[in-house]
């Protein structure tokens, strides 16, 4: 006769129940005992599903999250729909274009697995491609070492780059940020923060150039970044902090070429500053930032030196630069982020709503920019560029920002020098 297994368990348990009276007589049997263990053990229940509650965060948006907070994830995106009006006498019709067109559209998912680790994946479908942005995991709470990311990210050098497109002043980042700073590379990272309230931030990165899919085919080019900041006179009462930092990054060339270029602080048209791909199997990139915040005022500024050489070709050193003001004329301010050294989601004190709710936050912002792409025989350029901004939050998500520059172009540069005057316009979302 064959028993179906639950039969055969409650039998083998009435035999070990009665164990103890037959031990007397015959002796205990402990294997019986430890089958019977090993077999309520391996069907006991699982543990219960987690429950994940849905909620809006504020500054976060859309979040997915456990009680306990092990397990959470972020499910977002953004989009940027960009106008841009170009003018000038110096230079032709084909290179001047107005042009509409979608800056940014990106979907992501960001969050936490039992605790401690993270993740993030985040698409680019801008243009009709698809670029990939921020694909990463790590471990944090790692002790004296903090936190350890791997995968596809921004490599820790330069305020502005690593201050996300939503929160920056401009509708773009300054030329010299554009051209010099690395940006989204694969790489590991460790970085953590020191002294009092976390005030020292440690950042280093080992990583590969990569294109837009985060793919490396050259061999063995890899490069290194440094970044050290602080800040100091913090006093959250009078949104007041000072920020200072140091970056380096030591960059292998990829196929022994170098090349550098900037627009005019706009997304899209030419590169009127541009050295072309030069012959160098290295570059030592210099950067210092600061920030200093009061109340609803800010001062920022960084400078950049690209020392380039090597493969017997030329050994050009490049530099740029910019200085900006804001001012939180109403409704808001700048904020700044103690644990992750970067300017993050400005406070807005009131949202905009029509018929009778607020009007929103104001900013109006001020930048002098400059780039110079021309020494040691390569006649890349330099541009100067001064931008007038204006932002108006409809609340912490949206904003519509409008850009005036003026931009100057000489001492070389693949179109030759000239003016421009360049009036642009962005519609910006992001949950």
């Amino acid at each position: 006769m064959i028993l179906c297994p639950r039969a055969a368990a409650f039998l083998a348990c009435l035999a070990w129940l009665a164990a103890p009276h037959a031990a007397a007589e015959s002796g205990a049997n402990p294997s019986l005992a430890k089958e019977v263990e090993t077999y309520l053990a391996a069907t006991a229940p699982s543990a219960p599903a987690r429950t994940m509650a849905v909620e809006w965060k504020p500054g976060k948006g859309l979040t997915l999250s456990t009680a306990d907070g092990a397990f959470s994830m972020h499910v977002g995106g953004r989009a940027f729909w960009d106008n841009v009006w170009i003018s000038s006498d110096d230079y032709p019709s084909a290179d001047t274009e107005d042009a509409s067109y979608f800056r940014t559209v990106r979907l992501e998912a960001d969050g936490t697995i039992f605790t401690n680790a993270f993740y993030k994946l985040q698409v680019d479908f801008a243009g009709g491609t698809v670029a990939l942005k921020d694909v990463y995991m790590g471990l944090k709470k790692l002790g004296v070492a903090g936190m350890f990311t791997a995968g596809h990210f921004k490599q820790p050098l330069s305020l502005e780059e690593l201050t996300s497109s939503r929160f920056i002043s401009f509708m773009e980042r300054s030329a010299a940020t554009s051209a010099f700073a690395p940006s989204r590379e694969d790489g590991l990272m460790l970085n953590n923060n020191f002294l009092a309230d976390g005030m020292l931030g440690v950042f280093v990165s080992l990583y590969r150039v990569t294109n837009d899919q985060g793919t490396a085919t050259d061999d063995g080019s890899y490069s290194l970044a440094l970044r050290i900041c602080a800040f100091f006179l913090e006093d959250k009462d009078l949104n007041r902090v000072l920020h200072l930092g140091f970056g380096y990054s030591y960059i292998t060339a990829v196929d022994d070429t170098l090349q550098f270029r900037a627009r005019p602080d706009i997304g899209t048209g030419p590169r009127f500053v541009d050295t072309g791909p030069f012959t160098a199997n290295e570059e030592n990139l210099l950067n210092f930032e600061m920030t200093f915040l009061l109340r609803t005022v800010h001062v920022q500024a960084e400078f950049y030196l690209a020392d380039c050489g090597g493969a017997g070709g030329p050994e050009p050193t490049f530099t740029g630069w910019y200085v900006e003001v804001g001012w939180f004329v109403a409704g808001g301010k700048r904020h700044y982020s103690t644990d992750k050294k970067v300017v993050e989601r400005p406070d807005i004190d009131r949202n905009f709503h029509a018929g009778g709710g607020g009007a929103g936050a104001w900013q109006l912002c001020l930048r002098y920019d400059t780039i110079d792409l021309t020494d040691g025989g390569i006649a890349g350029g330099v541009q100067d560029c001064v931008t007038i901004g204006a932002n108006w939050y409809w609340n912490p998500h949206m904003r519509v920002m409008f850009n005036l520059i003026f931009a100057d172009v000489s001492d070389g540069g693949p179109l030759g020098g000239g003016d421009l005057t360049i009036f642009g316009t962005r519609f910006q979302f992001d949950f």
